[in-house]
């Protein structure tokens, strides 16, 4: 079948014809992929190699696309339903920037009529990513959709809340409950408030200055803190010393899962956020969590209360247009880059 593919480590993305046609297993739906999304992942996994089984590898995890076959256990799908979401990377099947790819059926999205297939696109690694830091990192109580908690007065610390993930996790934290202070550059002041922050802090401003806010806004209710970004260690270490006095038990979770952040200030719980082998077979922990997480934000996907952000979407239709997507946000496009990949 027709695709992308990367023949080696620091391989260029090629167009090709002769990639298998994957087969799903019977908790597995084969998938049309109509448009996909480039994620931080795809020139990570291809410039470092990491979480790639083999090669060649297809990249492309974040996917909408329409049912083409179901596998022999499958019961929520059927052939023809348009579904999206993240379902794994660097494993045979798993690339959505090819005519076909594989999804799981647990963790899979049905789209709704009220978001279109390329905001669809945009929604899986983000949303999959805060769920699992806020519900399973935070020690947030996944909400019941049809009856959402109304807001205490705790406070959620989201760091990068302009991003995709932290977009999320401002969305996810307010409809579960919690006030919302994140951090942000002055030019996604907007989005962040669009999402539901109630405060925000400029992340270029010194430390002193954003941690002297933070204390002054949250009043000693904060005790959970995502980092969505990646780079916040030094300030995160910073805060919580600042807060390390406040009563209660406070909670860290960030998408850092590689870097020992060693002791941390204060009674503190940290959760280091593990996407990569979602999907696998292997991680069976991870699946079922996340199972959980997609049949709750699917409800909120429905009834409008989660929405997908902003994105910028690559002229052309074709898998060409997936590799100029790459260029695109490697170029720094501060919004999510949407390739129209075939047609439906």
């Amino acid at each position: 079948m027709k695709g992308v593919k990367v023949d080696q480590l620091n391989g260029d993305y090629q167009i090709t014809n002769d990639l298998p046609k994957p087969i799903p297993e019977p908790n597995q739906l084969l998938v049309k992929p109509i448009f996909g999304a480039v994620n931080p992942v795809d020139e990570l996994m291809r410039n470092s190699g990491i979480l790639i089984t083999s090669w060649p590898w297809t990249p492309c995890c974040d996917v909408a696309g329409v049912v083409v076959e179901i596998g022999s256990g499958v019961t929520k799908f059927k052939v023809g339903d348009q579904v999206f979401g993240c379902q794994g990377v660097g494993f045979p099947g798993s690339g959505g920037a090819a005519e076909y790819c594989l999804f799981r059926e647990d963790i899979t999205f049905k789209k709704p009529d009220r978001i279109s297939s390329a905001e669809a696109a945009t929604i899986g690694v983000g949303n999959q990513t805060a769920a699992l830091g806020l519900w399973g990192g935070l020690n947030i109580a996944i909400p019941d959709p049809q009856n959402l908690p109304p807001i205490s007065d705790e406070w959620v610390l989201v760091l990068g809340g302009g991003g995709s993930v932290g977009g999320y996790a401002v969305q996810l934290s307010k409809l579960s409950g919690y006030k919302v202070i994140t951090s942000v550059s002055a030019r996604s002041v907007g989005a962040a408030v669009a999402y539901g922050a109630d405060e925000t802090v400029d992340y270029k401003t010194s430390a002193d200055e954003q941690i002297a806010k933070i204390k002054e806004i949250t009043k000693g209710k904060l005790h959970r803190i995502i980092d969505t970004t990646a780079f916040n260690a030094s300030f995160v270490k910073q805060v919580l010393e600042a807060i390390k006095d406040d009563a209660g038990e406070k909670y860290f979770a960030s998408v850092n899962d590689w870097e020992d952040f060693g002791p941390l200030p204060g009674d503190v719980k940290f959760y280091p956020i593990s996407v990569g082998t979602l999907g696998r077979p292997e991680s069976k922990e991870l699946n079922e969590a996340l199972s959980k997480y997609v049949a709750a934000v699917q409800v909120l996907i429905d009834v409008g209360k989660v929405k997908p952000g902003e994105y910028t979407l690559i002229d052309g239709t074709g898998f060409e247009s997936f590799i100029e997507a790459v260029k695109v946000q490697s170029g720094g496009s501060a919004k999510k880059v949407v390739a129209h990949l075939q047609e439906e």
